[in-house]
């Protein structure tokens, strides 16, 4: 890539073929909401993507907005992290961003592909990462590294304090020269290979371990994830009530942090409808998730044990109405 400026906003994501659509959407996102014509430089890492798709992606979105240049890490690094399932070695991929940049970069905006950028991102380019190794959202569901349900098991054992902020990886700012002087990823990596048994959160753990209390905090806006939507009002929340309301309200990223996304049929999530209308201005305009008969039958059945558990409970109550009537009437 010839970099159009080298000051310019760098935004870094990473993909395999199966993420290409959802990929499309997260850039489309954020040329839609810039405010002013400035070109955004994006690399993307490429974890196996088809040609055919990469044209996709470049038909939907106007080049003289963006810049893209595909990249092709080597694998051999990470050999040795653990993979499960969904989760494969370009989940890490993220860790080698630093080195697998242009050395003249400084700083970049690492985003995950599962989520939708309602903000100018000019904005969060804009903010002073001073000397701070990342800037990112202190995790909305994993609050600290002690949390039971996620964090770091073996905190005691690295010696980091329970109430230490636990961050989410999927909106990163990245200090790239102290990444690269310090060789974080590769500390990252070193420990997600030695803590195999205590790692839950794949590469995020890593980059907590290694970057406890090295990191700056953004505004929660920059990447609201679905956790914040369990709490039933602001007085359950960790926030005061204008910021749990502007996280509601106005998100300036809408991360759908799951393993249920938008464009899986039985997805839930309240802001899905905004992933489609972001789709609709892609090469993949109209598509959405089918239905499988499976599905529908199961939801049927569902609705109706719903129903008859209602008229069960409420049976006697509709008893003793229809006694009483028809005592009135006689």
């Amino acid at each position: 890539m010839s970099l159009s400026d080298p000051d310019s906003c760098v935004v870094v994501c990473a993909a395999d073929n199966n993420y290409v659509m959802p990929l499309s959407v997260t850039l489309k996102s954020i040329l839609i909401n810039l405010e002013f014509p400035q070109k955004i430089n994006c690399f993307v890492i490429d974890g196996g993507i088809e040609e055919t798709n990469k044209q996709k992606i470049i038909r939907s979105l106007d080049s003289k907005q963006i810049a893209i240049e595909w990249l092709r890490p080597t694998d051999s690094v990470l050999n040795k992290v653990k993979v499960s399932g969904h989760v494969t070695v370009a989940t890490y991929y993220r860790l080698l961003i630093p080195d697998l940049l242009p050395q003249q970069l400084k700083k970049a905006i690492y985003l995950d592909c599962d989520l939708v950028v309602n903000e100018d991102l000019q904005k969060l380019w804009a903010i002073d990462i001073d000397d701070s190794y990342l800037l990112a959202v202190q995790d909305m569901g994993i609050r600290e590294v002690s949390n039971p349900r996620g964090g770091l098991h073996n905190y005691q054992e690295l010696g980091i304090p329970p109430n230490a902020k636990y961050l989410n990886a999927g909106v990163m700012v990245f200090n790239l020269e102290k990444w690269r002087t310090e060789k974080i990823g590769i500390q990252a990596i070193e420990y997600i290979e030695q803590n195999k048994e205590y790692v839950l959160n794949w590469d995020q753990d890593g980059v907590n371990a290694v970057l406890v209390g090295k990191w700056k905090e953004l505004d929660p806006r920059w990447n609201q994830t679905p956790s914040v939507y369990k709490y039933r009002s602001w007085k359950d929340t960790p926030f005061p009530e204008e910021i749990y309301k502007s996280v509601i309200q106005q998100p300036y990223i809408v991360h759908f942090a799951t393993a249920i996304k938008p464009w899986h049929y039985y997805c839930e999530h309240p802001a899905k409808d905004l992933f489609f209308q972001y789709l609709d201005l892609t090469s993949w305009s109209g598509w959405r998730p089918k239905q499988p008969f499976k599905y529908l039958v199961r939801l049927g059945l569902r609705r109706l044990r719903e129903t008859v558990k209602y008229l069960l409970k409420n049976f006697a109550w509709y008893l003793s109405l229809a006694v009483i009537r028809l005592m009135y009437y006689t």
